[in-house]
C-alpha cells in the first residue's frame, strides 16, 4: 500500500475532526446557557406553574426544536443535551402551538403540577357542565388566554345555538356572567347567532383586566370575533383593547348591567334562575365567564377597612412622593411595585411571604431584583403584614416585628376563584394534578408517522 493511501483516511478524520470541533462547542456553549437558565428557574420558583403550560415527553422528543422556533413567549422552552425542556413554565400563556408543531406528540400541554393540583370545573366538549344549560368559559376552565377565551365562548354559544331553547317568561336565552374577553365574546356570538342575551358584571367593562398595570401588553396574538372579523391589532396594551372592547359592546348595543355580582345559578321549571345582588334573572343557559379572580383576596388584618388601602392600581401619578407598600409575590404585585417605583419621590416596599417569587414571571422577577440592587425596592421576604395604621404599616418579617412609613398599601395577593358560587350551584369540580385540558383551540397537532 502506498504512502498517500495510508495518508489519505488521515487527512479526511483531521478535516472532520476540524470541522466537527467547533460545532460541538458551540452545542457546550450553549448547554452551559440553558442549564444556567434552568438553575436559575429552579431558584426563582418558575419552573413548574399551575397554570396550563407544556409537558415534554424526554422519550419522544427527537430534538428538532420545531417548538422552541414557534412559540412566540421567550425563554418557555429550549434544547438541552438535544431535549426540548421547558425552562420557564410561568412564562407560558397557552398558546398551545408547541403541542400542535411537535412532530413526534412529545408535547401536552397540562394544567397543575405533580404535587400542587389546580381545581377546575368538569366540562364536556362543548363547555358544558353537568347542569343542563350551565357553561363554564375562559380563565375559570382553565385557559388564560384571550384567543383561547374568545374560542370557548364561541363554541359554547354555537352548541346553545343548536339547542335553540326558548327564553322563560320575562327571562333571555342566554344570561352572561362577566364582561371581560371571554364573556363579551359570548355575547357577541350570541347577538351574531340571533340569541337574546344579556350581561351582567360585577365590577365594569374590561373584568380582571383592569386590575393590570397600565400599559401591560395583555395581547399577542391574533384573535378575530363572530360578526365583527379579525381585531384591529395582534399585540396591544390593556387600555386600548379595554376600549376596543368597551366601542364594541356599544356599537352592537350588548345589554351589559355593571356592577351585578351573580350569587348562585338554580334550575327551576325548565330554565336556570341566576340570583344576582341586584334580583333574580332567568335564562335558558347561562355562561359563565367570571375569571379564577372572583373577588379580591384581602389581608383579613386590623387597619385594612381604611380608604389608603386598594386592591388594583390604576393611576401610578397619584401616588407621586408617597411610601407605599405592595403586598403579594405574583407578577401582578411586582409589576405594581415596579410601576410606582418609577415615580418620582415615591419609595415602595415590597411584602411576599415566602423566599422566592414563584408566582411571577422570570422576566419580571429579574426587573425586581434590579430594582432591589439598585434602591428603588426594598424588598421583605418570609414577611406578612399584622396590621395597617393610619400613617405606618406593622409586620413580622422573618419571625421579627417591624414597621414601615406608609401612605398607601396595595394589596395584590389575588382573588378568591368563585368556587362556592360553582358548587352552590350543583356544578362538579375536579382537581388537575399535571393533566391534560380535554378542549383547547383546534389546530392540526402533528403525529408520528
Amino acid at each position: 500500500m502506498s504512502l498517500d493511501a495510508l495518508l489519505l483516511p488521515l487527512l479526511m478524520a483531521a478535516i472532520l475532526v476540524v470541522a466537527a470541533v467547533p460545532i460541538l462547542l458551540k452545542h457546550r456553549r450553549h448547554d452551559r446557557q440553558v442549564r444556567a437558565k434552568l438553575e436559575r428557574a429552579r431558584q426563582l420558583g418558575s419552573h413548574e406553574t399551575l397554570s396550563l403550560h407544556p409537558r415534554i415527553d424526554e422519550g419522544l422528543c427527537i430534538g428538532c426544536e420545531e417548538c422552541v422556533r414557534s412559540c412566540p413567549e421567550q425563554d418557555v422552552i429550549a434544547t438541552y443535551r438535544h431535549k426540548a425542556v421547558v425552562v420557564d413554565a410561568t412564562e407560558c400563556v397557552g398558546h398551545g402551538i408547541c403541542e400542535r408543531v411537535c412532530p413526534v406528540g412529545a408535547i401536552t400541554l397540562v394544567v397543575g403540577t405533580e404535587q400542587r393540583g389546580l381545581e377546575l370545573p368538569r366540562l364536556t366538549e362543548h363547555f358544558e357542565t353537568n347542569v343542563p344549560g350551565l357553561y363554564v368559559v375562559g380563565e375559570l376552565g382553565g385557559m388564560g388566554l384571550i384567543r383561547n377565551a374568545i374560542w370557548q365562548a364561541t363554541q359554547a354559544v354555537a352548541h346553545i345555538a343548536r339547542q335553540r331553547r326558548k327564553a322563560p317568561p320575562g327571562g333571555v336565552q342566554l344570561l352572561v356572567a362577566g364582561a371581560g374577553p371571554a364573556g363579551l365574546a359570548a355575547a357577541i356570538a350570541a347577538k351574531s347567532a340571533g340569541l337574546s342575551s344579556r350581561v351582567i358584571e360585577q365590577g365594569e367593562v374590561g373584568g380582571s383586566m383592569l386590575h393590570y398595570p397600565r400599559r401591560k401588553l395583555v395581547m399577542t396574538h391574533p384573535a378575530e370575533l363572530p360578526g365583527v372579523g379579525p381585531f384591529p391589532f395582534k399585540e396591544v396594551e390593556k387600555e386600548p383593547l379595554v376600549e376596543f372592547w368597551r366601542s364594541t359592546a356599544q356599537a352592537l348595543d350588548l345589554k351589559i348591567d355593571s356592577g351585578t355580582a351573580l350569587v348562585s345559578v338554580t334550575a327551576r321549571d325548565g330554565a336556570l334562575v341566576a340570583e344576582t345582588t341586584k334580583g333574580p334573572v332567568a335564562a335558558a343557559c347561562v355562561i359563565l365567564a367570571l375569571g379564577r379572580r372572583g373577588s379580591p383576596r384581602r389581608l383579613e388584618v386590623p387597619g385594612e377597612e381604611q380608604s389608603k388601602v386598594f386592591y388594583r392600581l390604576i393611576e401610578p401619578e397619584q401616588f407621586d412622593g408617597r411610601n407605599i407598600l405592595v403586598v403579594g409575590g405574583g407578577s401582578a404585585a411586582l409589576e405594581t411595585a415596579l410601576s410606582l417605583a418609577a415615580r418620582p419621590g415615591v419609595r415602595v416596599v415590597l411584602c411576599h411571604r415566602r423566599e422566592v417569587f414563584a408566582g411571577a414571571r422570570a422576566a419580571v422577577v429579574e426587573r425586581l431584583l434590579e430594582a432591589e440592587r439598585s434602591g428603588r425596592v426594598e424588598v421583605l421576604r418570609n414577611a406578612r403584614v399584622t396590621s395597617v395604621d393610619v400613617d405606618r404599616v406593622r409586620l413580622e418579617v422573618a419571625g421579627a416585628p417591624a414597621e414601615r412609613p406608609n401612605d398607601a398599601v396595595f394589596v395584590m395577593i389575588g382573588g378568591l376563584p368563585p368556587y362556592d358560587l360553582l358548587r352552590n350551584s350543583g356544578v362538579d369540580l375536579e382537581t388537575r394534578f399535571g393533566t391534560p385540558l380535554l378542549h383547547r383551540p383546534s389546530g392540526s397537532r402533528r403525529t408520528a408517522r
